[in-house]
């Protein structure tokens, strides 16, 4: 989810006059696991680097250093992590592997990358009403373009799936890149641009190179009916990850509903998933958890998660980060009581539960 930055410069409209910018965080990181038994090769895909890849499925994984229930203790330690970015050129393989993994890899992770906030409110995030924060969602989803979306992969204990090809087995994210923003002549908060940019998003690539939205959509909708986020679709303060999921699929010229309640049923008609926010489970924790505020690395690392690759306001790189404090939110406060995890099940942060 990207930084959100106020553009004093953006007029508000009438509808939404007392709107402004809120702020996300995202980031994340996995743990390492190494075969026990030989690896089943599935399909050879290239890499952005050129180099030809095959993924591999293991009977049985065991854990590297401390291993998964030290991981209670906050003490992992990631293996090597590889960003998949997905181009117009690479887009149908990058699928298709995807597609391959989704059996075994039943939870999903996401992160958006956008051009900042140019609506914001007048009053502090917390004294907005539920109508209130889904006009501010509104207006700026309505106004603007994705530039990514990051999506991770893994299984219900936290694996993630693994590249493989002659020189080294690499764990896998990937990186979505979108072609529909124009710096030049699209609305976008100046600041969270220059963020971006910092963080090695190049804009000129992404219009050039990018997927074009309009066609992402419908195979967007393909990958969740085959299994993405079959177990869970998993978010950071989610609100404008999973708006910006819903105007991808419906098109780019969709708009999103004027009240908060028919947005909800607009989401559980088109993702059909139990949602988790990271976010909403942490608040949950209460005293038991500590302080558990803030945004997604200053939880992180009071859960002692490290990044495995890359930096804060990378897409692939905030939905791995955001997948491994899930899942050690997860298995310390939430392992013994499904009951008490169902109650978190469809709260986004952000937005009213559906």
């Amino acid at each position: 989810m990207c930084f959100i930055v106020p553009n004093k410069a953006a007029a508000a409209p009438a509808a939404a006059a007392d709107i402004v910018d809120g702020e996300q965080h995202l980031t994340l990181s996995p743990f390492a696991f190494s075969p026990t038994t030989a690896p089943k090769k599935m399909p050879v895909v290239a890499d952005d680097d050129g180099q030809q890849y095959y993924w591999t499925a293991f009977s049985s994984l065991q854990a590297q250093g401390p291993g998964l229930m030290a991981a209670k203790t906050g003490t992992r330690r990631p293996g090597s992590v590889a960003v998949r970015s997905v181009w117009a050129h690479n887009l149908e393989e990058e699928l298709a592997l995807i597609s391959s993994l989704l059996p075994r890899f039943r939870c999903a992770a996401v992160d958006t990358e956008f051009p900042g906030t140019v609506y914001r409110p007048t009053v502090p995030a917390y004294a907005l009403t539920p109508e209130k924060r889904h006009a501010l969602l509104k207006a700026n989803v309505d106004a603007l373009h994705l530039i990514q979306l990051g999506l991770t992969l893994f299984d219900s204990s936290g694996r993630l799936p693994q590249l493989q090809n002659r020189t080294k087995t690499q764990y896998a994210v990937w990186e979505f890149n979108f072609r529909e923003f124009d710096v030049r002549r699209d609305r976008h908060a100046p600041e969270s641009i220059a963020l971006l940019r910092a963080k090695g998003v190049d804009l000129r690539r992404t219009r050039e190179e990018g997927l074009d939205a309009a066609q992402f959509g419908p195979r967007l909708r393909k990958l969740l009916r085959a299994g993405l986020g079959a177990a869970g679709l998993v978010t950071f303060s989610g609100a404008y990850d999973v708006a910006y999921l819903v105007k991808m699929m419906l098109g780019t010229g969709y708009r999103l509903p004027a009240s908060p309640e028919a947005f909800q049923g607009v989401v559980r008609a088109m993702l059909r998933k139990r949602l988790y926010d990271v976010k909403e489970m942490a608040r949950r924790c209460g005293s038991a958890g500590g302080d558990l505020r803030g945004g997604l690395d200053s939880l992180a690392a009071k859960l002692g998660v490290p990044r495995a690759v890359g930096e804060a306001h990378q897409a692939g790189s905030d939905s791995l980060l955001t997948c491994q404090a899930f899942i050690e939110i997860k298995e310390r406060f939430f392992a013994n009581d499904d009951d008490e995890l169902a109650t978190v099940a469809g709260v986004v942060a952000g937005i009213t539960a559906w």
